[in-house]
């Protein structure tokens, strides 16, 4: 699966709309509710997916216990699940370990893109770089200091 590009508010977003139908609900159906193709939610699905809080099943979203106990918790608690979940993405671990690894913990925004067009074939890799910051910033892992040009790891991380 491509990384996909789906901020982590669209992923939660589908799966509160999946939950008011009671944990499960056809995919194109869902799309048709909010009056979308079916191709404008499929990023916000496979973000689900990925992330472990939804499994498809022949067009069917069902939602998993660790989307429950996410959409039943808390906001601090919301953090932590999101955090874990965003941290175990594998390109996610492999950019923290690269940071890691610096002896500054910081990258340059060039260094990163060139990171992530080498795991992501595509054209439009500027899209997924502030797809991934969108997810590790929602998650307290990596920011990005837009006048320093440049990502780091966030100081829990």
């Amino acid at each position: 699966m491509i990384f996909p590009k789906a901020t982590i508010s669209e992923i939660i977003g589908l799966l509160e709309a999946v939950n008011d139908s009671g944990g499960i609900e056809d995919a194109a159906r869902l799309a048709a509710d909010f009056d979308l193709d079916l191709q404008e939610i499929l990023p916000s699905i496979d973000g689900a997916e990925l992330l472990g809080f939804a499994v498809v099943t022949d067009g069917n979203i069902e939602l998993t216990a660790d989307a429950r106990k996410l959409l039943d918790s808390g906001i601090r608690e919301r953090k932590n699940i999101i955090r874990e979940k965003v941290a175990g993405a594998e390109i996610i671990k492999e950019l923290r370990n690269k940071l890691l690894e610096s002896e500054d913990h910081r990258m340059k925004k060039e260094d990163a893109l060139k990171f992530v067009q080498e795991r992501i074939s595509s054209d439009d890799i500027e899209s997924y770089f502030r797809i991934i910051i969108n997810w590790t910033r929602h998650a307290g892992l990596i920011g990005y200091n837009s006048d320093a040009e440049e990502i780091c790891l966030m100081a829990k991380a």
